[in-house]
């Protein structure tokens, strides 16, 4: 099917060229199949499914379209898409999606159609992932309860509408009444899915948040309130699914309660995971909304006592959950990923924090959740390969998303050291003890990530005390994957736990000669480690966040922290530090390894900026970060986009050392090409940003790929922020031509000119660049370029748009 339906044939001519041209078969068949479906519906209206030799037409009918709809979204996600440039008509003009769906609504409420609903089902479920939209405006007829409020409730012979969720409820009573071939109970995965489908394509952050449009809530009453109602009553059928299953685990060997095979039944877990996974990750809870946080709560609460459950049913001393193939523990395994959605990463790949959902936040905070954490710190869980795997991949996630679980009681901090060292002292197995060094990794990051959301405000000296010396002995390992998990864990430290490390707790200063070093020079002398690329590079960001951790001056009136840091280290200890960092990272910025290269202009940007910091408050002088930029600046011009966009960051930070006033006043008469350098280091990076900027008005002469095209709007980000550090220095912008510096203003100006256009970080930075310049630029470009005029307009003409929005 999707052969015959691709918008293009593509034809090779004899030079070897390839000519596209459109698919004339397209259109045929899709007119052809919906001629054949409009004609199977109208004999299901007029017969009411009562003919057996139409019957088998019309599920032979309602199976092509989904086949078509299927084609036609495997089409969407590929390589050609359907557009007018070729040929086609717009996908949503080509089936009349809306259409079919009233047609699939009046189909189901027929009551003979009761052996073919699954097809129905199916085809709904395929038509809301490729017509979201058109799906959407139908929700109601699927999802709302309409029925009068008196017969409201439990007698579901009585209700009308909300038939999704009613033929769900009807399976459930089946399924507790013993009636496993009841067609409810046999369709119940194909209504679960197409539930899931229709949820996915509901627009519910617009639809019910605050932030909603006024048309919405005008329409057919309170609409936010109809919809949020909508979706109580399917938490509510999706609790009794999996209490229902919660029960069939339990009790005893499921395949005699002869309710069907084991795939159905892993089918239906399968299908009700992932719609209690997005009850709990995709639905707004705020405002109006946080009366969903109990049910969705409840939800995460049930997956957690189906997944400790099933751990117990199975004999975790002696049966792998992960790899059985018995059905209780193929539920432990599903069901714990509705856990993983509901806690999520804690922190994101950038390093921004992010907090626990709601739901499983209150889960959490309550006594249910109790059992639930006692399982997965047990060392128990941990006593074959495959357990340890499964399980550490659920306490990881409890302890980076919320280490306050691990630490609110001294008996689970523990336990979860006990466990961490049973898995780390397993010297037989290296996959298990980097098991156990991604666990103590995990809560370091998730104790790091929940300072900066002031959601964990003790301190806790035992973690240099409990953790410190497993890290420590990591590092002398043998596997260099171990040594990897290791080295980061250390990176993750706070400064409190360095201050523990490096002096005695009497100590009130840091000189570098009372201080131990001998942790910090072994990531150090990592960094030139030559047997391995991923020691090298984890070792060199490492240094980098310990640097970062240890020396930056924290901003007071911007953070959201709560915990400051309270003992700063000496200027002497800092300019030591910076100085050890320097003469590693002259070597790993050579590196042939493009990762390597990428963490070590990380570090030293972290190091540049701290000590700028340092230098700006104190006026310390330390002139071995200027000999990095002329490597630095090289590496602007990288074959890695990770060397760039590194390197775009850490050139604004070493900037400072090179051309302000303090390091420059003494050199600048000796060497009349530092303002050729400034010039061209300003042209690089405004090239940055107009690459970004024409890629998204589709006049770049590259065709970009989408990593390609992420790439290059972070470096413009980046070279937004760095132009502004440049242009911030008054004494270089005097020396330059005007041109450069018009130039490089009217990149800032199109960067919010275009914001609509442009990732909304790309504007920020361009804005914020712009804010902290210097009336002195401003009053030297006055009489010489046009750009103060630009400026004012670009200024106004941000406002003037947005003031026409409702939001604003």
């Amino acid at each position: 099917a999707a052969a015959i339906l691709a918008p293009l044939v593509v034809d090779v001519l004899p030079d070897g060229k390839e000519k596209h041209s459109r698919n004339p078969l397209r259109s045929e068949v899709i007119a052809a199949i919906s001629v054949s479906w409009n004609w199977s519906c109208q004999v299901a209206f007029d017969d009411g499914f009562s003919n057996e030799t139409t019957n088998g037409q019309i599920v032979t009918s309602c199976r092509s379209m989904t086949a078509v709809v299927n084609a036609l979204y495997a089409l969407k996600k590929g390589k050609y898409k359907c557009t007018e440039q070729n040929g086609c008509s717009p996908p949503s003009q080509e089936l009349h999606a809306s259409e079919i769906s009233k047609q699939i609504h009046m189909i189901l409420q027929i009551e003979r159609s009761s052996p073919f609903r699954s097809y129905f089902l199916e085809l709904l479920t395929s038509l809301s992932l490729m017509y979201p939209s058109a799906l959407a405006r139908h929700w109601h007829l699927f999802l709302e309860d309409t029925s009068p409020r008196h017969l409201r409730g439990d007698n579901l012979a009585v209700r009308k509408g909300s038939f999704l969720v009613s033929f769900v409820e009807r399976g459930i009573c089946d399924s507790n009444n013993g009636k496993y071939d009841d067609e409810c109970w046999i369709n119940m995965p194909h209504a679960l899915g197409a539930i899931s489908a229709l949820i996915s394509s509901m627009p519910l952050t617009l639809w019910i948040s605050s932030e909603g449009r006024t048309s919405y809530r005008l329409s057919a009453g309170n609409f936010p309130s109809r919809v949020r109602q909508a979706l109580m009553n399917t938490m509510s059928a999706i609790l009794k699914v999996m209490s229902s299953l919660r029960t069939i685990v339990e009790t005893e060997p499921i395949l005699s309660r002869g309710f069907g095979s084991n795939a159905y039944f892993e089918h239906t877990m399968i299908q009700c995971s992932i719609l209690a996974g997005q009850f709990c990750t995709i639905l707004p809870f705020a405002g109006d909304n946080d009366v969903l946080i109990e049910p969705a709560s409840k939800i995460v609460s049930l997956a957690a006592d189906i997944y400790t459950l099933g751990l117990k049913m199975i004999g975790i001393d002696t049966v792998s959950f992960a790899a059985s193939s018995q059905l209780i523990g193929k539920a432990s395994s599903i069901f714990g990923h509705v856990i993983l959605e509901s806690l999520g990463s804690g922190v994101t790949d950038t390093g921004k924090a992010v907090a626990v959902s709601p739901p499983a936040r209150q889960w959490l905070c309550d006594v249910s959740s109790y059992d639930f954490i006692g399982v997965v710190l047990s060392k128990k869980t941990y006593r074959s390969p495959n357990q340890s795997k499964a399980g550490v991949d659920i306490l990881a996630h409890v302890a980076r998303s919320a280490p306050w679980v691990i630490t609110r009681e001294p008996f689970n901090l523990a336990t979860f050291r006990d466990t961490c060292s049973h898995l780390c002292g397993n010297v037989n197995d290296a996959k298990t003890r980097i098991l156990g060094l991604k666990l103590v990794e995990s809560f370091l990051l998730g104790r790091k990530a929940s300072q900066s959301l002031c959601i964990f405000q003790i301190d806790f000296p035992v973690v240099p005390e409990y953790f410190c010396p497993l890290l420590q002995s990591a590092l002398k390992d043998e596997i260099p994957a171990v040594r990897i998990s290791a080295i980061s864990s250390f990176g993750a430290l706070l400064q409190t736990d360095w201050r523990s490390m490096l002096l005695t707790p009497h100590e009130s200063t840091f000189e570098p000669d009372m201080v131990d070093w001998t942790c910090i020079n072994s990531i150090l002398q990592a960094t030139s480690d030559g047997s391995n690329s991923g020691i090298r590079s984890a070792a060199c960001k490492a240094i980098g966040n310990i640097y970062s951790e240890c020396i930056d001056t924290p901003d007071i009136e911007n953070s959201s922290s709560t915990q400051k840091k309270t003992i700063p280290f000496c200027d002497a200890f800092a300019i030591h530090f910076a100085n050890n960092v320097c003469n590693k990272m002259e070597m790993a910025i050579a590196d042939a390894n493009a990762s390597v290269r990428s963490m070590a202009i990380f570090a030293m940007g972290n190091v540049a900026s701290a000590m700028r910091g340092r230098s700006e408050n104190s006026e310390i002088y330390i002139p071995t970060i200027k000999k990095f930029f002329d490597p630095v600046n090289a590496c602007l011009d990288d074959r890695d986009e990770k060397v760039v966009g590194n390197a775009i960051r850490t050139i604004g930070h070493i900037a400072y050392f090179v051309y302000s006033p303090m390091y420059l006043s003494s050199v600048l008469g000796e060497n009349a090409g530092i303002p050729n350098v400034f010039s061209l280091l300003l042209s690089k990076l405004s090239s940055k940003v107009e690459l970004a900027l024409c890629d998204a008005i589709g006049e770049s002469s590259r065709d970009f790929s989408w990593k390609q095209r992420n790439s290059a709007k972070k470096h413009a980000w980046g070279a937004c922020m760095s132009i502004g550090t440049l242009l911030s220095f008054s004494n270089m912008t005097k020396l330059i031509q005007y041109s450069v510096i018009e130039t490089t203003l009217n990149q800032l100006f199109r960067c919010i000119q275009l914001h609509n256009i442009v990732h909304e970080k790309i504007s920020a930075s361009s804005a914020a660049s712009l804010l902290k310049l210097p009336c002195s630029l401003w009053l030297h470009c006055s009489s010489n370029c046009g750009a103060i005029g630009r400026g004012l307009a670009t200024c106004f003409g941000f406002i003037n748009q947005r003031a026409d929005k409702s939001s604003i």
